[in-house]
């Protein structure tokens, strides 16, 4: 195993630990009277395997899974739309200045070690960690027996799809990964076949249990990692058994710092909020959106009468985000909708894409969208991006999704700095130059 996923593996996060610990004191309690002893347990700094192997914790074991989980996706839809076209930055801080200059090499530490509770956006170890718990603990729980562990259907249903979601993150924002220590460098379309396969178990897993909303929740991964493989078919197939109205969160809390909302700390916070940061601002091209000369409600930006961390720049904000426990959408029937819109638009369906579409618009309050409107194929695989970009801003991690689906096409979206951005000159608003990387690589730590 590689030197950094061996480092995080090792590392659980203060919640896991003392989650374990506290319940492990717990069951002392009440199996043991012999509180002579109880005083004489030596807690360690590292939790063993010995002791994760028992029934009794099965049900932390499943809550540190959707724990890591949550971190990670918290830190990865901040950090996906800072690097996107959906901000550009504000920061005197120089490792924050980096995120907005797309300069992420494989050698930057706060994007490959940093953990969920640090500043910044610490990606590469946090997914690792969560899916190595996801796949550790599932085998954990299921060599527990059923008599056991009453539940045990149960938490492998959510192990299962909250696992199968780092495996989305790695197909959609990152250039590969390997897996497990080994030297293979997954390709996005391999990490996306992977987790279609977790979702189908977690989908199986769900219906034996009941468990309608983690059903739900993989039906939209399934169909986004499908997607992302051009199975078309198979996307729309799932995306029509998302029910409306579906809508799943990963929660987040005030305190501590790993259970913050990423993106209203280093972003979007209130002037109210003294320890929330601006390290970047609302790019020009997401304020006052209008379709057919009627404002766009749903990215609804607006200056808050302050400056960014430059001490010079407005500060632009939004309110999707307004607190550190504003909760994150992980699943929804929203994007299972958009999904099928793409699906169709790319096997030729455009009437059902345009209805789709316009249902969007009609929600939206906004006029409609017809087919005189997007006459052609083109057109409207145009407009599904367009549309995705303002339904889905700051979610999701869609917007650098899109800007790396399309990537030399046609279609192609451009990151800030290169040609036909509003930085189309290589350089940001004080002349300092935007780097190259545009997905996420392997770092440079991981070969050692």
């Amino acid at each position: 195993m590689s030197t950094l996923l061996k480092r995080s593996f090792s590392q659980l996060s203060v919640f896991n630990r003392t989650a374990i610990l506290t319940l492990t004191i717990l069951a002392l309690l009440f199996t043991s009277c012999d509180t002579e002893k109880l005083l004489e347990v030596d807690i360690p700094g590292r939790v063993s395997d010995d002791a994760l192997n028992d029934p009794k914790l099965a049900e932390t074991l499943m809550l540190s899974v959707i724990a890591d989980v949550e971190c990670a996706w918290n830190n990865y839809v901040a950090g996906a739309a800072h690097h996107s076209d959906e901000y550009m930055q504000t920061s005197g801080n120089s490792t924050m200045k980096r995120w907005g200059l797309r300069d992420i090499p494989p050698t930057f530490d706060n994007y490959a070690q940093a953990s969920c509770g640090s500043w910044g956006y610490g990606l590469f170890t946090p997914f690792h960690t969560a899916r190595f718990q996801a796949e550790n603990n599932y085998g954990l729980i299921s060599s527990f027996s059923d008599a056991d562990v009453t539940d045990k259907t149960a938490f492998l249903a959510k192990i299962r799809a909250y696992g199968a979601w780092t495996l989305i993150a790695f197909s959609e924002g990152f250039c590969g990964t390997p897996l497990d220590g080994e030297d293979k460098i997954l390709t996005p379309t391999e990490l996306a076949a992977l987790a279609e396969q977790k979702f189908t178990e977690a989908i199986q897993l769900a219906d034996q249990s009941g468990l309608d909303d983690i059903k739900n929740m993989a039906l939209v991964g399934r169909a986004r990692a499908q997607l992302t493989q051009e199975k078309y078919a198979g996307t729309i197939a799932d995306a029509e058994l998302v029910p409306e109205g579906f809508l799943f969160l990963a929660t987040r809390d005030a305190t501590p710092s790993s259970r913050q909302n990423s993106h209203y700390r280093s972003v979007n916070g209130k002037e109210v909020d003294a320890a929330s940061q601006k390290h970047a601002t609302i790019a020009p091209h997401y304020r006052g959106l209008e379709w057919k000369d009627v404002p766009d409600p749903r990215v609804n930006a607006y200056w808050d009468n302050t400056l960014g961390f430059d001490f010079s720049t407005p500060h632009w904000r939004h309110d999707k985000v307004n607190s550190y426990d504003t909760p994150i959408m992980m699943a929804s029937w929203r994007e299972a909708q958009m999904f099928i819109a793409e699906a169709a638009t790319m096997t030729g369906d455009l009437d059902r894409a345009i209805a789709i579409l316009n249902d969007f618009h009609t929600r939206a309050a906004i006029p409609e969208v017809s087919s005189e409107d997007l006459p052609t194929q083109s057109d409207v695989i145009k407009h599904v991006i367009e549309e995705r970009r303002r339904e889905f801003f700051v979610e999701g991690g869609h917007r650098l999704r899109d800007h790396l689906r399309w990537r030399g096409t046609e279609f192609k979206i451009p990151f800030l700095g290169e040609e036909d951005s509003i930085h189309p000159n290589g350089v940001d608003q004080y002349g300092q130059a935007y780097e190259d990387y545009t997905c996420f690589p392997v770092p440079t730590i991981e070969g050692n």
